[in-house]
């Protein structure tokens, strides 16, 4: 197996000089790193990155914790940490916390133990002082939709209420005031925020949340379908449908499709996230476009100019906004709300 003096012989250079080319960190004559990059062709030299790293004690490796990459909102954050890390020439290391406490805290450790250059972290079970602990051992730890009291410089978070806020907002000057709400159940904070903020527009309205019009399940398709059977017992009781994702969303269109009623004619509904899904679905849903990308790009851009003491700059504008298509019905004057009447 080659060597890096190997390299150096063939090139006719030092080994100094092929480190510093291999490395990218010195500027290197032309034709010398030229000389280095054949004969590493030639022998199909490999540098050894973690040998390097491990006797310069730096890491450049992004740490990223998600929650499941299987979920389209995951799979869309650890690409756009991803599309960082490669411009910056770092390796990219991700964990799955699985929304649950035990998990997150065990693929924290994990990350950390790794010595990882960057960290970026979405994690919703783990309590605030276990998460400040980790960022006081980690100062180049950021924080990716959750803002935790006193690290809020270290935090990058989306408004999730605003967005159900125009949501809502929609469904009611369209002229919906019996709206159920399909909530997430992994009891996390942008599910509570999006829940308070649903309640709270309607409140505003003079027409108080239904208790018995909320559902609780996974929030995925399957999720949406299960909500959209409970649903229809409420016989008439809803004009439309908040949802807490555009996944559940299209679980509740499928199914209310099979049960005969049609969306928006019979049931309006809304999603949030905007992902990809929501364009292509019958009819394609209005909801609220989630800027992930945008939030996971500038966290590990933060984590990454912390770990070397740079600044970052002010970060992008992340806000919220509503994408009207064609999954709302807008009720005229003296209309009938529900789509069938009482028994």
């Amino acid at each position: 197996m080659a060597t890096i003096k190997d390299v150096a012989r063939l090139a006719n250079v030092s080994v100094a000089t092929v480190s510093r080319v291999l490395n990218g960190t010195v500027f290197v004559r032309e034709p010398l790193r030229q000389a280095v990059l054949e004969a590493q062709r030639q022998l199909g030299f490999s540098l050894n990155v973690n040998a390097r790293d491990l006797a310069l004690k730096v890491s450049r490796t992004v740490g990223v914790l998600v929650s499941d990459v299987s979920d389209p909102y995951f799979g869309i954050l650890a690409s756009a940490c991803e599309s960082i890390s490669v411009q910056r020439k770092q390796s990219m290391l991700v964990a799955q916390g699985y929304h649950n406490a035990e998990q997150e805290k065990a693929a924290l450790e994990n990350l950390i133990a790794h010595r990882c250059s960057a960290l970026v972290v979405h994690a919703m079970a783990l309590s605030d002082q276990t998460l400040q602990e980790c960022m006081d051992k980690v100062p180049s730890m950021v924080v990716i939709n959750r803002v935790l009291p006193g690290y809020e410089s270290r935090c990058v978070n989306v408004d999730n209420q605003s967005g159900m806020r125009e949501a809502v907002k929609h469904l009611l000057d369209c002229g919906h005031t019996r709206i159920a709400f399909i909530d997430s159940s992994h009891g996390i904070l942008d599910a509570v925020e999006r829940y308070r903020a649903y309640e709270d527009m309607l409140r505003a309205q003079g027409c108080p949340a239904d208790p018995q019009l909320r559902i609780t399940v996974d929030p995925t398709m399957e999720g949406g379908r299960r909500a959209a059977l409970r649903l229809l017992e409420q016989r008439g009781r809803f004009s439309a449908v908040a949802a807490y994702n555009d996944q559940v969303a299209a679980g509740l269109i499928a199914q209310f499709r099979e049960a005969g009623l049609r969306v928006p004619d019979d049931i309006s509904v809304t999603g949030f996230d905007d992902l990809g899904l929501a364009g292509c679905l019958n009819p394609p849903l209005t909801t609220v476009k989630n800027p992930v990308r945008e939030m996971a790009r500038y966290a590990t851009e933060l984590s990454l100019s912390l770990y070397a003491k740079e600044d970052c700059g002010p970060p992008p504008p992340l806000l919220t906004t509503l994408v009207v298509r064609e999954s709302v019905r807008n009720l005229g004057a003296g209309e009938y709300e529900f789509f069938h009447t009482q028994p």
